[in-house]
């Protein structure tokens, strides 16, 4: 599989968007909030910030076939420096074609690159096929994760 491994540049913000779209398919879903406009001019936000990093996987014919977004954001007492991989999305027809694992490969360098000391992730709990990628990718199930949505109705 000829798979390339690239960082987004501005001007490619729907492009990325497009990309995060594919989380919405089964098990995923749609966020209820969801606004494709304000989502595009956030990437925009996070392109201009050198704390993260976002890539695209593409074919052989140049066709975007994954999408995934790094950040470095904590500095922990406990564990150092952590980067947080927010998005990692792969095109529902190139799913168990290496593109999630050249992707994941890649952020895991930029992040080390980066100085950080550790990476998480956070998947929802209905993406079991996801959860067995992620372990067979090394990582280790080390918590549970909690959210509150900040100004919603509780």
């Amino acid at each position: 599989m000829n798979i390339q491994v690239r960082r987004f540049q501005r001007g490619a913000e729907a492009e990325f968007v497009t990309g995060l779209e594919w989380l919405f398919d089964p098990p995923g879903s749609r966020p209820p909030d969801w606004d494709r406009d304000r989502a595009v001019e956030r990437t925009a936000q996070v392109l201009a910030d050198e704390n993260v990093a976002l890539f695209a996987a593409r074919s052989h014919e140049n066709r975007l076939v994954g999408v995934a977004s790094i950040y470095l954001d904590i500095a922990s007492v406990r564990f150092g420096r952590r980067a947080s991989i927010e998005d990692l999305a792969v095109h529902p027809e190139w799913r168990s074609r290496g593109v999630g694992a050249g992707l994941l490969t890649t952020a895991k360098e930029w992040a080390q690159e980066h100085g950080a000391d550790y990476i998480f992730l956070e998947s929802g709990v209905a993406r079991t096929e996801a959860h067995r990628f992620y372990l067979r990718q090394g990582a280790t199930h080390a918590a549970a994760a909690f959210r509150w949505t900040i100004g919603q109705p509780r």
